[in-house]
Protein backbone atom coordinates (compact mmCIF):
# COMPACT_ATOMS: atom_id res chain seq x y z
CA UNK A 1 0.00 0.00 0.00
CA UNK A 2 1.72 3.14 -0.93
CA UNK A 3 2.58 5.59 1.89
CA UNK A 4 0.83 8.82 2.60
CA UNK A 5 2.73 12.02 1.82
CA UNK A 6 2.31 13.18 5.71
CA UNK A 7 3.96 10.08 6.84
CA UNK A 8 7.53 11.20 6.56
CA UNK A 9 9.12 14.72 5.63
CA UNK A 10 10.58 15.35 2.17
CA UNK A 11 14.32 15.27 2.64
CA UNK A 12 15.26 19.38 1.73
CA UNK A 13 12.99 20.83 4.93
CA UNK A 14 13.93 17.81 6.91
CA UNK A 15 17.31 18.83 6.49
CA UNK A 16 16.77 22.75 7.80
CA UNK A 17 17.66 23.42 11.05
CA UNK A 18 15.23 26.16 12.52
CA UNK A 19 17.10 28.38 15.21
CA UNK A 20 13.55 28.97 16.33
CA UNK A 21 9.95 27.98 15.88
CA UNK A 22 8.45 28.70 12.81
CA UNK A 23 5.44 30.90 13.87
CA UNK A 24 3.18 29.81 11.43
CA UNK A 25 -0.13 29.15 13.67
CA UNK A 26 -1.63 32.07 12.76
CA UNK A 27 -1.88 31.05 8.63
CA UNK A 28 -4.36 28.84 6.77
CA UNK A 29 -2.59 25.73 6.05
CA UNK A 30 -2.02 24.54 2.66
CA UNK A 31 -5.06 22.02 1.59
CA UNK A 32 -4.64 19.17 -0.01
CA UNK A 33 -4.94 18.64 -3.86
CA UNK A 34 -7.90 16.71 -5.08
CA UNK A 35 -5.79 13.56 -6.05
CA UNK A 36 -4.91 13.81 -1.73
CA UNK A 37 -8.44 13.84 -0.90
CA UNK A 38 -8.39 10.38 0.26
CA UNK A 39 -5.30 11.08 2.45
CA UNK A 40 -5.37 12.11 6.16
CA UNK A 41 -3.56 15.61 6.56
CA UNK A 42 -1.78 15.10 9.58
CA UNK A 43 1.02 17.73 9.23
CA UNK A 44 1.49 20.98 6.76
CA UNK A 45 4.73 22.18 5.36
CA UNK A 46 5.41 26.06 5.11
CA UNK A 47 5.92 27.01 1.86
CA UNK A 48 9.00 28.39 -0.04
CA UNK A 49 7.95 32.15 0.82
CA UNK A 50 7.61 31.18 3.95
CA UNK A 51 11.01 29.87 4.44
CA UNK A 52 12.49 33.35 2.56
CA UNK A 53 10.47 35.56 5.47
CA UNK A 54 11.74 33.63 7.98
CA UNK A 55 15.36 33.62 6.97
CA UNK A 56 15.49 37.43 6.16
CA UNK A 57 13.42 38.22 10.00
CA UNK A 58 16.08 36.01 11.76
CA UNK A 59 19.02 37.17 9.65
CA UNK A 60 17.94 40.90 10.09
CA UNK A 61 17.42 40.89 14.03
CA UNK A 62 20.83 39.24 14.65
CA UNK A 63 23.47 41.41 16.57
CA UNK A 64 25.79 40.11 14.07
CA UNK A 65 23.94 42.13 10.95
CA UNK A 66 23.41 45.29 12.44
CA UNK A 67 27.00 45.32 13.36
CA UNK A 68 27.78 44.75 9.85
CA UNK A 69 25.44 47.61 8.92
CA UNK A 70 27.23 49.96 11.21
CA UNK A 71 30.51 49.05 10.07
CA UNK A 72 29.24 49.66 6.53
CA UNK A 73 27.85 52.68 7.08
CA UNK A 74 31.22 54.19 8.60
CA UNK A 75 33.67 53.18 5.70
CA UNK A 76 30.64 55.00 3.18
CA UNK A 77 31.21 58.11 5.44
CA UNK A 78 35.24 57.69 5.57
CA UNK A 79 35.46 57.33 1.89
CA UNK A 80 33.26 60.14 0.87
CA UNK A 81 35.24 62.55 3.95
CA UNK A 82 38.26 61.70 2.18
CA UNK A 83 36.88 61.90 -1.23
CA UNK A 84 36.35 66.07 -0.28
CA UNK A 85 39.54 68.61 -1.04
CA UNK A 86 41.73 68.93 1.50
CA UNK A 87 41.92 72.69 0.84
CA UNK A 88 38.56 72.94 2.13
CA UNK A 89 38.39 70.07 4.53
CA UNK A 90 41.67 68.89 5.62
CA UNK A 91 41.92 65.22 7.55
CA UNK A 92 43.20 66.07 11.20
CA UNK A 93 46.88 65.56 11.55
CA UNK A 94 48.26 63.43 14.53
CA UNK A 95 49.17 60.12 15.47
CA UNK A 96 50.01 57.89 12.59
CA UNK A 97 49.42 60.84 10.23
CA UNK A 98 52.09 60.63 6.93
CA UNK A 99 54.37 63.67 6.66
CA UNK A 100 53.76 65.08 3.68
CA UNK A 101 56.35 63.66 0.75
CA UNK A 102 58.11 66.78 0.08
CA UNK A 103 58.12 68.16 3.65
CA UNK A 104 61.92 70.09 4.28
CA UNK A 105 62.66 69.59 0.57
CA UNK A 106 63.67 73.26 -0.60
CA UNK A 107 63.54 73.80 -4.97
CA UNK A 108 66.02 76.15 -7.05
CA UNK A 109 64.05 77.68 -8.92
CA UNK A 110 64.58 80.43 -12.32
CA UNK A 111 63.18 84.05 -12.10
CA UNK A 112 61.10 85.61 -15.33
CA UNK A 113 61.49 88.65 -16.53
CA UNK A 114 59.20 90.49 -19.54
CA UNK A 115 61.30 91.38 -22.72
CA UNK A 116 59.89 94.63 -23.91
CA UNK A 117 61.11 94.52 -27.70
CA UNK A 118 59.44 90.84 -27.83
CA UNK A 119 56.39 91.15 -25.64
CA UNK A 120 56.88 88.34 -24.16
CA UNK A 121 58.23 87.01 -20.49
CA UNK A 122 61.65 85.13 -20.27
CA UNK A 123 62.85 82.41 -17.48
CA UNK A 124 66.78 82.88 -16.09
CA UNK A 125 68.70 81.48 -13.52
CA UNK A 126 69.63 85.16 -12.05
CA UNK A 127 69.82 89.19 -13.29
CA UNK A 128 73.05 88.43 -13.65
CA UNK A 129 72.12 87.14 -17.28
CA UNK A 130 71.09 90.39 -18.37
CA UNK A 131 74.63 92.29 -17.50
CA UNK A 132 72.44 95.08 -16.52
CA UNK A 133 75.35 96.40 -13.96
CA UNK A 134 72.57 97.56 -11.52
CA UNK A 135 74.45 98.81 -8.30
CA UNK A 136 72.96 97.20 -5.03
CA UNK A 137 71.05 99.23 -2.85
CA UNK A 138 71.12 99.56 1.37
CA UNK A 139 67.62 100.45 1.76
CA UNK A 140 64.07 98.77 0.02
CA UNK A 141 59.81 98.46 0.71
CA UNK A 142 58.92 95.24 1.57
CA UNK A 143 54.65 94.83 1.42
CA UNK A 144 53.08 91.42 2.20
CA UNK A 145 49.67 90.69 1.40
CA UNK A 146 47.32 87.80 1.67
CA UNK A 147 45.20 88.45 -1.37
CA UNK A 148 42.58 85.81 -0.52
CA UNK A 149 41.95 82.95 -3.03
CA UNK A 150 38.68 82.21 -2.37
CA UNK A 151 36.40 84.86 -2.65
CA UNK A 152 34.88 85.87 -5.84
CA UNK A 153 36.36 88.42 -8.49
CA UNK A 154 40.17 86.86 -8.11
CA UNK A 155 41.12 88.53 -11.35
CA UNK A 156 39.22 92.24 -10.24
CA UNK A 157 40.86 91.82 -6.75
CA UNK A 158 44.42 91.07 -7.93
CA UNK A 159 44.34 94.06 -10.33
CA UNK A 160 42.75 96.40 -7.73
CA UNK A 161 45.27 95.54 -5.54
CA UNK A 162 48.31 96.13 -8.40
CA UNK A 163 46.54 99.46 -8.64
CA UNK A 164 46.69 100.48 -5.12
CA UNK A 165 50.05 99.13 -4.53
CA UNK A 166 51.33 101.41 -7.56
CA UNK A 167 49.66 104.53 -5.95
CA UNK A 168 50.86 103.79 -2.80
CA UNK A 169 54.60 103.47 -3.92
CA UNK A 170 54.73 106.64 -5.91
CA UNK A 171 53.49 108.15 -3.00
CA UNK A 172 56.52 107.33 -1.18
CA UNK A 173 54.57 105.01 1.02
CA UNK A 174 52.77 105.23 4.30
CA UNK A 175 55.22 106.88 5.97
CA UNK A 176 56.10 109.37 2.78
CA UNK A 177 60.04 108.64 3.08
CA UNK A 178 61.95 111.45 1.02
CA UNK A 179 62.96 109.09 -1.60
CA UNK A 180 61.22 106.49 -3.11
CA UNK A 181 62.84 102.73 -2.66
CA UNK A 182 62.52 100.00 -4.79
CA UNK A 183 59.62 97.54 -3.72
CA UNK A 184 59.70 93.93 -3.19
CA UNK A 185 55.96 92.65 -2.65
CA UNK A 186 55.51 89.07 -0.78
CA UNK A 187 51.96 87.92 -1.87
CA UNK A 188 49.70 84.85 -0.64
CA UNK A 189 46.99 82.96 -1.32
CA UNK A 190 47.18 83.67 -5.00
CA UNK A 191 45.26 81.31 -7.55
CA UNK A 192 45.80 80.40 -10.87
CA UNK A 193 43.89 83.57 -12.33
CA UNK A 194 45.68 85.90 -10.44
CA UNK A 195 49.03 84.44 -11.19
CA UNK A 196 47.44 85.06 -14.82
CA UNK A 197 46.44 88.66 -14.14
CA UNK A 198 50.09 89.32 -12.52
CA UNK A 199 52.12 88.43 -15.63
CA UNK A 200 49.23 90.40 -17.69
CA UNK A 201 49.54 93.75 -16.06
CA UNK A 202 51.81 96.24 -17.65
CA UNK A 203 52.70 97.53 -14.21
CA UNK A 204 54.36 94.24 -13.42
CA UNK A 205 55.79 93.78 -16.58
CA UNK A 206 57.81 97.12 -16.70
CA UNK A 207 58.70 97.04 -13.60
CA UNK A 208 59.02 93.64 -11.44
CA UNK A 209 60.77 90.52 -11.80
CA UNK A 210 57.56 87.54 -11.12
CA UNK A 211 58.79 84.33 -9.28
CA UNK A 212 55.85 82.58 -11.14
CA UNK A 213 53.84 83.23 -14.14
CA UNK A 214 52.35 80.10 -15.08
CA UNK A 215 50.32 77.30 -13.33
CA UNK A 216 51.69 74.57 -15.35
CA UNK A 217 54.01 73.06 -12.57
CA UNK A 218 55.18 73.32 -9.23
CA UNK A 219 53.04 73.72 -6.85
CA UNK A 220 50.52 75.06 -8.82
CA UNK A 221 49.75 71.41 -10.06
CA UNK A 222 48.33 70.68 -6.73
CA UNK A 223 47.23 73.48 -4.70
CA UNK A 224 44.39 76.20 -5.49
CA UNK A 225 46.56 79.00 -4.22
CA UNK A 226 50.36 79.96 -3.30
CA UNK A 227 52.79 82.12 -3.18
CA UNK A 228 54.05 84.47 -5.24
CA UNK A 229 57.06 87.27 -5.28
CA UNK A 230 57.61 90.25 -7.47
CA UNK A 231 60.97 91.89 -7.11
CA UNK A 232 61.93 95.35 -8.83
CA UNK A 233 64.05 95.24 -11.16
CA UNK A 234 66.44 98.10 -9.68
CA UNK A 235 66.78 95.18 -7.24
CA UNK A 236 69.48 92.31 -8.26
CA UNK A 237 68.49 88.58 -7.68
CA UNK A 238 70.55 86.06 -7.47
CA UNK A 239 68.40 83.10 -6.21
CA UNK A 240 65.23 81.44 -5.86
CA UNK A 241 63.92 78.57 -3.51
CA UNK A 242 60.74 77.10 -2.67
CA UNK A 243 60.88 75.05 0.63
CA UNK A 244 58.02 73.29 1.40
CA UNK A 245 57.12 72.47 4.74
CA UNK A 246 54.97 69.51 6.10
CA UNK A 247 51.45 70.61 5.40
CA UNK A 248 47.83 69.45 4.84
CA UNK A 249 47.63 72.58 2.47
CA UNK A 250 50.78 72.46 0.70
CA UNK A 251 52.16 75.20 2.27
CA UNK A 252 55.58 76.55 1.64
CA UNK A 253 58.58 79.47 2.35
CA UNK A 254 58.93 81.23 -1.10
CA UNK A 255 62.71 82.49 -0.79
CA UNK A 256 64.27 84.77 -2.91
CA UNK A 257 68.34 85.89 -2.56
CA UNK A 258 68.87 89.66 -3.11
CA UNK A 259 71.87 91.42 -3.74
CA UNK A 260 71.65 94.65 -1.27
CA UNK A 261 75.01 97.08 -0.24
CA UNK A 262 76.21 97.71 3.62
CA UNK A 263 75.29 100.86 4.72
CA UNK A 264 78.38 100.82 7.14
CA UNK A 265 80.89 99.17 4.52
CA UNK A 266 79.18 100.10 0.80
CA UNK A 267 80.03 95.81 0.36
CA UNK A 268 77.74 93.88 -1.70
CA UNK A 269 75.75 91.63 0.78
CA UNK A 270 72.98 88.63 0.05
CA UNK A 271 69.94 89.02 1.77
CA UNK A 272 67.06 86.31 2.16
CA UNK A 273 63.76 87.31 1.96
CA UNK A 274 60.95 85.01 2.72
CA UNK A 275 57.39 84.72 1.70
CA UNK A 276 55.51 82.59 3.26
CA UNK A 277 51.60 81.38 4.37
CA UNK A 278 51.95 79.25 7.81
CA UNK A 279 49.33 76.53 8.35
CA UNK A 280 45.90 77.06 8.96
CA UNK A 281 43.14 76.45 11.98
CA UNK A 282 43.78 74.37 15.05
CA UNK A 283 45.86 70.64 13.95
CA UNK A 284 45.83 68.58 16.67
CA UNK A 285 49.73 68.64 16.66
CA UNK A 286 51.20 72.26 16.07
CA UNK A 287 52.43 72.47 13.05
CA UNK A 288 53.05 75.96 12.19
CA UNK A 289 56.16 75.89 14.77
CA UNK A 290 57.85 73.39 13.11
CA UNK A 291 57.13 75.17 9.64
CA UNK A 292 58.74 78.50 11.04
CA UNK A 293 61.65 77.01 12.67
CA UNK A 294 62.34 74.83 9.35
CA UNK A 295 62.31 78.34 7.41
CA UNK A 296 64.30 80.37 10.19
CA UNK A 297 66.93 78.08 9.27
CA UNK A 298 67.58 79.41 5.49
CA UNK A 299 67.15 82.86 7.50
CA UNK A 300 69.50 82.18 10.18
CA UNK A 301 72.30 79.61 9.36
CA UNK A 302 73.06 79.66 5.99
CA UNK A 303 76.65 81.06 5.78
CA UNK A 304 76.30 82.78 1.81
CA UNK A 305 73.30 84.76 3.68
CA UNK A 306 73.77 88.42 5.31
CA UNK A 307 70.85 88.68 6.75
CA UNK A 308 67.51 88.07 5.84
CA UNK A 309 63.60 88.13 7.00
CA UNK A 310 60.27 86.14 6.90
CA UNK A 311 57.08 88.12 5.98
CA UNK A 312 53.64 86.60 5.69
CA UNK A 313 50.37 85.42 7.14
CA UNK A 314 51.57 83.68 10.19
CA UNK A 315 47.71 82.54 11.46
CA UNK A 316 48.48 83.10 15.04
CA UNK A 317 45.70 81.11 16.32
CA UNK A 318 46.78 79.05 19.22
CA UNK A 319 48.36 80.94 22.26
CA UNK A 320 51.80 79.61 21.52
CA UNK A 321 51.58 81.57 17.95
CA UNK A 322 52.45 84.32 20.05
CA UNK A 323 55.73 83.28 21.51
CA UNK A 324 56.49 81.69 17.84
CA UNK A 325 59.01 84.29 17.00
CA UNK A 326 61.33 84.12 19.71
CA UNK A 327 61.12 80.54 20.14
CA UNK A 328 62.73 80.49 16.27
CA UNK A 329 64.90 83.09 17.09
CA UNK A 330 63.61 85.59 15.18
CA UNK A 331 62.45 89.86 15.84
CA UNK A 332 58.83 90.71 15.09
CA UNK A 333 58.87 94.05 13.46
CA UNK A 334 55.68 95.64 14.46
CA UNK A 335 56.46 95.41 17.99
CA UNK A 336 60.46 96.04 17.57
CA UNK A 337 58.93 99.41 16.42
CA UNK A 338 57.03 100.04 19.37
CA UNK A 339 53.53 98.16 18.39
CA UNK A 340 51.47 96.53 21.21
CA UNK A 341 50.30 92.75 20.51
CA UNK A 342 46.98 93.78 22.26
CA UNK A 343 46.39 96.58 20.04
CA UNK A 344 43.69 96.93 17.44
CA UNK A 345 45.96 98.66 15.42
CA UNK A 346 48.10 96.10 14.03
CA UNK A 347 45.09 93.90 13.10
CA UNK A 348 45.00 92.69 9.84
CA UNK A 349 42.41 90.02 9.63
CA UNK A 350 38.66 90.24 10.89
CA UNK A 351 37.03 92.99 9.35
CA UNK A 352 36.29 92.37 6.05
CA UNK A 353 35.36 89.08 5.74
CA UNK A 354 31.92 87.81 4.38
CA UNK A 355 29.20 88.21 7.05
CA UNK A 356 29.39 87.85 10.61
CA UNK A 357 33.11 85.84 11.74
CA UNK A 358 32.87 83.93 14.71
CA UNK A 359 36.69 84.58 15.24
CA UNK A 360 38.13 87.50 17.13
CA UNK A 361 40.38 90.10 14.98
CA UNK A 362 43.79 89.37 15.03
CA UNK A 363 47.23 90.58 13.81
CA UNK A 364 47.87 87.60 11.44
CA UNK A 365 50.49 89.12 9.01
CA UNK A 366 53.77 90.15 10.07
CA UNK A 367 57.51 90.71 8.68
CA UNK A 368 59.97 88.36 11.02
CA UNK A 369 63.97 89.45 10.56
CA UNK A 370 66.98 88.01 12.07
CA UNK A 371 68.13 89.82 15.11
CA UNK A 372 71.78 91.65 15.43
CA UNK A 373 72.71 95.11 13.82
CA UNK A 374 72.44 94.15 10.32
CA UNK A 375 69.21 94.95 9.25
CA UNK A 376 66.08 97.33 10.68
CA UNK A 377 62.86 97.70 9.66
CA UNK A 378 61.07 100.65 9.88
CA UNK A 379 57.41 102.88 9.22
CA UNK A 380 55.56 99.51 9.35
CA UNK A 381 52.46 100.37 8.92
CA UNK A 382 48.98 98.50 8.01
CA UNK A 383 47.96 98.83 4.78
CA UNK A 384 44.99 98.15 2.36
CA UNK A 385 41.79 98.91 4.94
CA UNK A 386 38.84 99.22 2.97
CA UNK A 387 40.39 98.83 -0.09
CA UNK A 388 37.39 97.52 -2.93
CA UNK A 389 37.48 96.90 -6.58
CA UNK A 390 36.94 99.70 -8.78
CA UNK A 391 34.79 97.19 -11.13
CA UNK A 392 31.67 95.90 -10.56
CA UNK A 393 30.42 93.98 -8.41
CA UNK A 394 32.15 96.13 -5.99
CA UNK A 395 34.05 93.76 -3.16
CA UNK A 396 36.97 93.79 -1.02
CA UNK A 397 40.61 93.14 -2.48
CA UNK A 398 41.19 91.17 0.30
CA UNK A 399 39.79 89.66 3.97
CA UNK A 400 42.89 90.65 5.32
CA UNK A 401 45.06 93.95 5.38
CA UNK A 402 48.54 93.80 4.06
CA UNK A 403 52.01 95.51 6.00
CA UNK A 404 54.59 97.58 4.84
CA UNK A 405 57.75 98.34 5.90
CA UNK A 406 60.73 100.09 4.97
CA UNK A 407 63.99 97.96 5.03
CA UNK A 408 67.52 98.73 5.74
CA UNK A 409 70.51 96.94 5.34
CA UNK A 410 73.55 97.44 7.91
Amino acid sequence: MPRSRSATAPPLLASLSWPRPLALASRPTRRASSMDSGSKMGTSYPSPLDVARHYVAHTVSSRRFRAFIVVLGLVLIARTISSFDLVHLPHAPGAGRPASPDAGVAHMLPINVFDNDEKTWKTIQNTGELDLHIEPRSNFALITWNVDFASPEPENRIDAALSYLRSLLVSGGPGKPDAISPAIIVLQEINHGMVKSLAESEWVQRNFYVTDISTDAGIWTKSHYGTVTLVDRRIPVKAVIRLHYDSDFNRDCLFVDVEAASSHTSQSVTVRIGNTHLESLVPATPMRLNQMKLAARFVLHDSNVYTGLIAGDMNPIDPFDAYLPVEVGLKDAYLEGGGKEESAAGHTWGYQEAGESPYPKRRFDKILYAPGERMTIEQVAVIGVGQKTTKQPEVFISDHFGVFGNVRIW
